[in-house]
C-alpha cells in the first residue's frame, strides 16, 4: 500500500481545492501557466529574486516565449538592499511586425515573496501577459511595435527591474524611450475575494501628475468592462510599482488590479461579490498564495480585456497620439 506524506498531503488538498474552483466557471486558458508555477514552487520553494525558483520560472517564461515565435532577451541589472549587491534581470520580447516609433508596452513583475509560491502576485500578471503575447503572435495588422517586459525584482523598495530599464533608455541617446506611447501593468489580476479595479487616470497626485494619454488607457479598459456588462472600480495608480518609473518620464499609463490586503467593501461586494470587511486577499505575501488561492473567473476577465487592450493598441493608437498633442 502506497504511504503519503505530510507534503503530498498538502499538495492533493491544493489540487482539490483547484479543482473545486475551476468547477465555478470556466477555466482560463492562462490557468496552466499557473500550474506551472505551482510546481516551480513546489520544487523550489518560491520565486524570489536572485533564486533557483525565479531561474526556473524565467526558463519556462522564454521557452513559452519561443514556441509562438517570440525573441526574448534578458536584460541584467544590479541593485543595492540593505548593503547588499544583488543581481537580476527582466526579460524583454517584443512583436516582429509594428513600428519602432509607436510601442506600446505591457509588463508585470516576474518575482515574489521569499517563502510563498507567489501566485496572484504575481504569476497572474505573468500568466495573463503570456496569454496577451501569444494572442497577438496571431495578429495581422499589427501597426504599432508591441513590447512585452516581465520585470525582475518588483517586491523591492523601487521596483527595481522598470525603473532600471527605464533608466538605461533615458541614458541612451536612440530616442527610444520617447517612442514609448503607453504603458500597461499587471500586478494580481486573480484575487480571491476579487475586485475588478481600473487604474485612475482621473486623479493627480501632486507628487506624480498623471501622464497624457493615461484617460484613453483607462477608457480602453472600462469601455470594454461595459460592452460586457462586467462592473469596474478604480484604484489609485500611483503606487510604488512598475508602472511608476514611467509615468515620471511622462509616458501614458494604465493597468489591472484586483486586490491586495485592502478589505473589500460592502459596495464592492454587492458589484463583485465575495465577503465584504475581509481582504481582498488574504494571502497576500503569504505561503497562502497558491493555486488554490485565486479566482478563475477573475483571471478570465483581467486577461481578457488585457488582450483586448493590447490587440487595440497595437492596431491603431491615434487617441493615445491626440491626447499627447492636446
Amino acid at each position: 500500500m502506497q504511504s503519503y506524506t505530510h507534503k503530498d498531503n498538502v499538495k492533493l488538498s491544493r489540487l482539490l481545492r483547484a479543482r473545486l474552483l475551476s468547477l465555478r466557471g470556466e477555466v482560463p486558458t492562462a490557468y496552466k501557466h499557473l500550474k506551472k508555477f505551482q510546481a516551480l514552487a513546489d520544487k523550489h520553494g518560491d520565486r524570489a529574486t536572485g533564486t533557483s525558483g525565479y531561474e526556473a520560472a524565467a526558463q519556462y517564461l522564454e521557452q513559452q516565449l519561443a514556441s509562438t515565435g517570440y525573441q526574448s532577451r534578458r536584460q541584467y541589472f544590479t541593485f543595492k538592499h540593505r548593503g547588499d549587491r544583488i543581481e537580476s534581470f527582466n526579460i524583454i520580447a517584443e512583436t516582429q511586425t509594428g513600428s519602432d516609433e509607436n510601442v506600446i508596452m505591457l509588463g508585470a513583475h516576474l518575482d515574489g515573496v521569499r517563502n510563498s509560491p507567489a501566485i496572484n502576485d504575481n504569476a497572474s500578471g505573468v500568466a495573463a501577459l503570456l496569454e496577451a503575447a501569444e494572442a497577438l503572435s496571431q495578429q495581422d495588422g499589427i501597426n504599432n511595435k508591441v513590447r512585452f517586459a516581465w520585470w525582475g525584482a518588483e517586491e523591492y523598495p523601487k521596483a527595481h527591474g522598470s525603473r532600471h530599464y527605464v533608466r538605461d533608455l533615458a541614458k541612451s541617446d536612440s530616442g527610444e524611450l520617447g517612442n514609448i506611447s503607453a504603458y500597461l501593468n499587471f500586478d494580481m489580476v486573480a484575487s480571491p475575494n476579487y475586485v475588478i479595479a481600473v487604474y485612475d487616470a482621473r486623479e493627480s497626485d501632486p507628487g506624480l501628475k498623471v501622464p497624457d494619454g493615461s484617460r484613453q488607457i483607462m477608457d480602453f479598459f472600462t469601455d470594454y468592462f461595459e460592452s460586457r456588462s462586467q462592473p469596474w472600480v478604480t484604484t489609485e495608480w500611483n503606487f510604488e510599482s512598475d508602472q511608476v518609473a514611467f509615468a515620471k518620464k511622462g509616458i501614458a499609463v494604465g493597468g489591472l488590479y484586483t486586490g491586495d490586503d485592502e478589505k473589500k467593501t460592502k459596495k464592492q461586494a454587492r458589484l463583485f461579490g465575495g465577503t465584504p470587511k475581509r481582504p481582498c486577499d488574504p494571502n497576500y505575501h503569504t505561503s497562502g498564495d497558491d493555486i488554490s488561492n485565486v479566482d478563475l473567473k477573475a483571471l478570465n476577465l483581467t486577461t481578457d480585456a488585457i488582450i483586448h487592450a493590447a490587440t487595440r493598441l497595437a492596431k491603431d493608437n491615434r487617441a493615445l497620439k491626440q491626447a499627447e498633442q492636446q
